[in-house]
C-alpha cells in the first residue's frame, strides 16, 4: 500500500456511511495483511478525525448531490464547522498534517512544471481555509482567494492573517479585473461547478482574467462525466495536460490549460 492509499481508503468507507468505530472493528476482524495493517494504523491514530467525518456525512457531506452554488455554499458553511481539514480535503482525515503533506506535493508539482518561476500572480478559486494562500504566499507576487460559503472565507482569514480572500456569488468572477492573473487555480472546484452548469463560465473567466500565457490548472473536473477538451476549444485555452495523476498523497487528476 503506498503512503496515500490508506487515508483514501479509510475516506471512502466513511462517505460510504461507515461509522468510525466498525471501520476500526472491520479492519480488526480482517486477516492481517500490510494493506489492513497500514490502514487500521492510520485509523486507530485517526479516531477523532474519523469521528469527525461520521459527523460530517451525518450532516449531509454528499459532494455528488450538489447542483446549485446555494447548496454547495450551505454545505460547506456546515462541514467547515465540523472539520476544517476534512472539509476541503476528506482525505485528510481531519489531520492537518495530512493536509499539509498533500498541499505540499501540490505546490511542489506546480515548481517543477514551472508555475511558480517568477513570482506569479495567483488566484486560488474556491480557496476553502486557505491551505493554498498559505502555503504559496513566499512564492507568489500576490495569491487572491476567492470562495463563496462566508465560513470557509471567515477561516482562511483567521488561518492566514493578511490574506486577500474574496466573496463570490459562485456564478463569475466578475468582482476580478480582466488580464490581473498569471496563474488560476482550482483544486477540487470544478466537480460543483459542472454539477451546477456553470463550468464553462468560469473557464471563460479563468481565461478574462489571466494574461497571455497564463495558465488555468484544474485538479478534478468532475465527479461524473465532464468535457474538458470542448470546453478548452471554445474558450480559447490549449490542454497542455489532459487527465494525468500526479500525486501519491491523494488521487486527484490534474489538467492545466494555457492561456
Amino acid at each position: 500500500m503506498s503512503g496515500g492509499d490508506a487515508p483514501l481508503a479509510l475516506m471512502r468507507l466513511m462517505l460510504a456511511g461507515d461509522t468510525a468505530a466498525g471501520v476500526i472493528a472491520r479492519l480488526r476482524a480482517e486477516a492481517p495483511s500490510a494493506r489492513r495493517d497500514a490502514m487500521l494504523a492510520l485509523a486507530e491514530d485517526s479516531r477523532d478525525g474519523l469521528r469527525a467525518l461520521e459527523r460530517m456525512v451525518a450532516a449531509g457531506a454528499d459532494h455528488a448531490a450538489m447542483d446549485s452554488v446555494g447548496a454547495a455554499r450551505a454545505m460547506f458553511d456546515r462541514l467547515v464547522a465540523l472539520s476544517p481539514e476534512g472539509s476541503v480535503a476528506a482525505y485528510s482525515l481531519g489531520d492537518p498534517a495530512l493536509l499539509a503533506r498533500a498541499t505540499g506535493e501540490v505546490v511542489e508539482w506546480l515548481r517543477g512544471l514551472g508555475l511558480l518561476a517568477g513570482r506569479p500572480r495567483v488566484l486560488d478559486l474556491g480557496c476553502g481555509i486557505g491551505r493554498f494562500l498559505g502555503a504559496l504566499g513566499a512564492e507568489a507576487a500576490f495569491v487572491v482567494g476567492v470562495e463563496v460559503s462566508e465560513a470557509m472565507a471567515r477561516a482562511a482569514r483567521a488561518r492566514v492573517p493578511g490574506a486577500m480572500v474574496v466573496r463570490g456569488g459562485g456564478r463569475d468572477l466578475a468582482m476580478l479585473r480582466d488580464a490581473a492573473f498569471n496563474l488560476v487555480l482550482a483544486v477540487d472546484v470544478f466537480p460543483y461547478l459542472v454539477s451546477a452548469g456553470l463550468a464553462a463560465r468560469h473557464v471563460a473567466e479563468a481565461a478574462r482574467v489571466l494574461r497571455p500565457g497564463g495558465n488555468l490548472v484544474v485538479l478534478n473536473w468532475s465527479y461524473g462525466e465532464g468535457c474538458v477538451e470542448e470546453v478548452a476549444r471554445r474558450t480559447g485555452f490549449e490542454l497542455t495536460m489532459n487527465g494525468a495523476r500526479p500525486f501519491g498523497t491523494w488521487d486527484g487528476v490534474a489538467y492545466v490549460l494555457r492561456r
